[in-house]
């Protein structure tokens, strides 16, 4: 089956769309939520953009299957499922996920529901942070002893993916790992280059940067399908996954009609492909 799952951004224009229109069934059971994109959501709650988000949460039971809506797994959970084949641990952000959303439904106005949208900005912000940390110190590694080579590379990039999954790292298949995961791995090499190469570079500001690549992990599974308007994930062209990252304008999701247009087309051109 097709899975198409959405950055942020698309599903905020999914809730301009479907104020009162329903996304298809045959179609509403193929979406799925990344659990990154409605963290991102939840925490612009605490914003001055919070009835944005309302209206989207909002907007979760016409666009997605009301009875089953699927949620991928958190990021590391993804990793143990999908490339080692290993039961998931415990996952609170989900949960504590799914309990926001839960209350936003049940919650007339979006000014009540500050206080959790700054929770969610909190969590949201820790893991930016860390993220953000971890590049700059890669990044002073780098330039201080210059690039490592291109096997060497690969090798500390799927040992990494294995310590987030909990796995022994040397024990992973390097190759495999590559493989499943060539469009995040290619997103992760273009960041470091454009930080070497531009001496102006802002790791801060450009953490936002991390849930873009983050978001591509999923492609791992070859029946997902990234729908997205930000072109900043060009810079996955050259993977073999490419085909399954559609980028398309924002017009063409806020009107309900053209929205289940894109949905449906994307479904129909990866019937075509297999």
């Amino acid at each position: 089956m097709v899975r198409i799952y959405t950055d942020t951004n698309v599903l905020r224009y999914f809730g301009e769309a479907f104020v009162t229109r329903n996304v298809p069934q045959e179609i509403a059971v193929q979406l799925f939520l990344a659990p990154l994109a409605m963290l991102e959501l939840l925490s612009q709650l605490g914003t001055g953009d919070a009835e944005g988000s309302f209206a989207a949460v909002q907007a979760l039971p016409r666009v997605h299957n009301s009875t089953a809506c699927g949620v991928l797994p958190w990021s590391d959970d993804f990793f143990r499922m999908c490339l080692f084949k290993l039961q998931p641990d415990d996952d609170i952000v989900t949960q504590s996920i799914n309990n926001a959303v839960n209350r936003v439904l049940n919650t007339a106005r979006a000014a009540e529901l500050k206080i959790e949208g700054q929770e969610m900005r909190t969590l949201l912000d820790k893991g930016k942070n860390e993220a953000a940390d971890n590049f700059a110190a890669l990044l002073a590694s780098v330039k201080a002893g210059g690039r490592i080579g291109p096997a060497e590379d690969r090798r500390i990039f799927a040992q990494s993916i294995a310590r987030r999954a909990g796995v022994e790292p040397e024990s992973v298949d390097v190759d495999f790992v590559l493989a499943h995961l060539d469009a995040h791995y290619r997103f992760e090499q273009q960041r470091i280059n454009a930080a070497i190469e531009n001496p102006e570079y802002n790791v801060t500001k450009r953490a936002n940067d991390v849930y873009d690549s983050e978001l591509l992990i999923y492609l791992a599974d070859p029946s997902l399908h990234l729908l997205t308007c930000d072109t900043g994930f060009k810079r996955a062209n050259g993977s073999s996954q490419a085909k399954r990252i559609h980028i398309v304008p924002a017009d063409a999701l806020r009107d309900p009609d053209t929205a289940i247009t894109t949905l449906q087309g994307i479904v129909e051109s990866a019937k075509g492909a297999t």
